[in-house]
This record gives structure tokens, C-alpha cells and sequence, in this order.
């Protein structure tokens, strides 16, 4: 992209606007912010990797880079995180948990402590607190 404007400020930080509308900001320490022309999706590449992304409906997901996992948060308090080896886990706001293991192995967590298993197979086994 075409840049309209560029501005370096006496921190070493230094800011970027294309003609899309778009604003970069690089920061000394390696890490670059992009604002998008919409002003609200905004994403942070950290200098270790991590990416973090502001979607406009205020989705939050964070990629850790060494863990290769992404954990995405959402306007109504879920909260998903994916692991590299598959295994997906679900944070409800109401406290509930659920997670899908990499052989589709169910798991649910409740609040009042009981948990329940679903196998792939079929099998559900329930444990009471």
C-alpha cells in the first residue's frame, strides 16, 4: 500500500497512514500495531511472535506463538482456545467448560462439579460431585 504520511517520534516509535486509511505503528522493540481503516480492527504483532487481533464487534483472539495456541474471546464472554495437538476448550461465562480432546472425546465441566464424558464411541459416563 501507498504511504500518505510517515512520522517518527523521538521514542524510536514510528507511525505509518497509507492512502487506504490504514495507520501502522512500529515500535523500537520489534512490535508493530495495525489500525484499520475502519479504526476498529486493530492487530498487534508482538516481537515474540504473539499476534493479538481486535475485531470490530470487540472479538478478542490472541495467538500465543511458542504455545501455537489461540485463545479468542468474545463480546459475551465465551471464550474458545484452540491447542496445536487439536484438543478445543470452551469457557462459558456461566462457568461451564467444555472440552473436545484431539480423539473427540467430549468432557463437560459444570459448575456444581459434576462432569460428564462423551466418547467417541458412543459411551457417556457421568460422575456426580
Amino acid at each position: 500500500e501507498e504511504i500518505q504520511r510517515e512520522t517518527a517520534y523521538p521514542d524510536g516509535k514510528v507511525e505509518k497512514v497509507l492512502k487506504n486509511g490504514c495507520h501502522l505503528i512500529f515500535f523500537p522493540n520489534g512490535t508493530w500495531k495495525k489500525v484499520g481503516s475502519d479504526g476498529k480492527t486493530v492487530t498487534i504483532t508482538f516481537f515474540n511472535g504473539d499476534v493479538k487481533q481486535v475485531m470490530p464487534d470487540q472479538t478478542v483472539i490472541y495467538y500465543y506463538a511458542d504455545a501455537k495456541t489461540t485463545h479468542t474471546t468474545y463480546a459475551d464472554g465465551l471464550e474458545v482456545l484452540q491447542f496445536s495437538n487439536g484438543q478445543i476448550e470452551k469457557h462459558y461465562p456461566d462457568g461451564k467448560k467444555e472440552i473436545t480432546f484431539p480423539d473427540q472425546t467430549i468432557k463437560n465441566l459444570f459448575t456444581d462439579g459434576q462432569e460428564e464424558s462423551i466418547f467417541p464411541d458412543g459411551t457417556i459416563v457421568r460422575v456426580q460431585r
